[in-house]
């Protein structure tokens, strides 16, 4: 670096003394694995274009999701925002957001520099993403629970400007604060359009307009909270993607790079997201088949969300008839309280009778396969209509089952 540059990379660096004052815990780097070393400037990986923009990332550094860092996607994108950046005479803002139970922002700086040649820029690059990758790493959350939707709304607003921004989410997405809570039964099985429209009746949609939204780390979580299904997290990429569209995000990317590690162990407590085992069937023991992208129906259909998943998880239940001539299978579909109680019995039946023709389809004998719906009306049913009159997601969720009772 030439002796003219070196001030410039000094300022470049600047993010590192803006971000780790007050907020950040010191001396917590997570090592060999931090996020501090940002690779070359390909974005092939990513399904959105990243303008030359401000930039937002929103990072969790808290209980029970691994612990802060950019995926390689991601720090890439951001390599090739500065180096363009750069080309356009642009500086950018740099925003880093921290997710926990109150999002708040936890430092921002632009990138300047006054570099005479293309060497000298590319130094005072590194040496302002070298600060900020580090703190990424040493983010730690302050206040108990999270709210990944404020945190949204946070980095859309960091990311306004003159120009398109980027806002970056690094997070697994089980939010513990309302309106959007995960601990509520069923809302994780919820289609994501009936969950958009409850938000936008609450006015609780993030403000992402004109934004590249990019989703990283999705459903990947850390001890204690149980780990996602493929179709759980399935569900929450499609969830938090319809969310951020909703929002007015003019593209909507996910990472599908895995995070793994601990959680780190010196964030707030956050509460275990329940995450409900997949359906099981034993002889004299009920099992409710979910409202769930493996074995959950479109909306007001009895048409399966995924044929191919439903066969999967209902496979052992016909071999389960087809291993003795007595066993035996009632099939009893419910649903949500919604419409008239006609056309809650019609829908419920019709689905337990779509249960029954996949069950067919795969061997078992239709001759010992009963069904009947009987809509919103079976012991069990949790309200799912609010004092507005307007119906819950989660609980509406959880009401829409085929229930299987197997005998001997």
């Amino acid at each position: 670096m030439t002796p003219a540059a070196r001030p410039a990379a000094r300022r470049a660096a600047g993010l590192l003394s803006v971000v780790l004052t007050g907020v950040l815990v010191a001396g917590c780097s997570s090592g060999d694995d931090a996020a501090g070393g940002f690779s070359g400037g390909g974005v092939s990986a990513l399904s959105c274009p990243v303008p030359v923009g401000p930039m937002a990332f929103a990072v969790s550094g808290r209980s029970n999701s691994p612990e802060p860092g950019l995926p390689g996607a991601v720090q890439d994108a951001t390599v090739s925002v500065l180096s363009r950046a750069v080309d356009e005479g642009y500086e950018p803002r740099i925003t880093l957001i921290n997710v926990d139970g109150r999002p708040t922002s936890a430092g921002n700086d632009t990138f300047r520099t006054d570099a005479g040649n293309a060497i000298a820029a590319e130094d005072d690059r590194n040496a302002f993403l070298d600060g900020f990758g580090q703190a990424v790493t040493e983010l730690r959350a302050e206040t108990p629970e999270v709210d990944v939707l404020s945190a949204l709304d946070l980095a859309g607003r960091s990311a306004g400007g003159n120009r398109p921004g980027t806002v970056v989410l690094v997070d697994s997405g089980l939010s513990t604060v309302a309106p959007l809570d995960f601990r509520q039964r069923g809302l994780l099985d919820a289609p994501p359009e009936q969950t958009v429209e409850a938000l936008r009746a609450e006015n609780a949609l993030p403000g992402l307009q004109g934004t590249t939204v990019i989703l990283a780390g999705l459903g990947d979580v850390a001890e204690p909270q149980p780990a996602l299904s493929p179709a759980q997290r399935q569900s929450l990429v499609a969830l938090w993607t319809a969310v951020a569209t909703a929002g007015g995000a003019s593209c909507v990317a996910v990472v599908d790079e895995p995070r793994g590690g601990d959680a780190p162990s010196d964030a707030p407590p956050v509460s275990v997201v329940d995450v409900p085992p997949p359906p099981t069937i034993t002889p004299g023991q009920a099992t409710a088949l979910p409202d769930d992208n493996s074995v959950g129906f479109r909306p007001d259909t009895a048409e399966f969300r995924d044929r191919n998943a439903a066969r999967a998880v209902l496979a052992p239940f016909a071999q389960f008839l087809t291993e003795s001539p007595t066993r035996r299978i009632a099939l009893t579909g419910t649903s949500a309280r919604a419409g008239t109680t006609e056309g809650q019995v019609d829908l419920s039946t019709r689905r337990a009778e779509a249960v029954k023709a996949l069950l067919v389809e795969l061997g078992a004998p239709a001759d010992r396969i009963t069904t009947r719906g009987v809509g919103s009306r079976f012991p069990g049913y949790v309200n799912d209509v609010g004092p507005d009159g307007r119906q819950l997601p989660g609980p509406a969720s959880a009401n829409r089952t085929v229930i299987v009772e197997p005998s001997e």
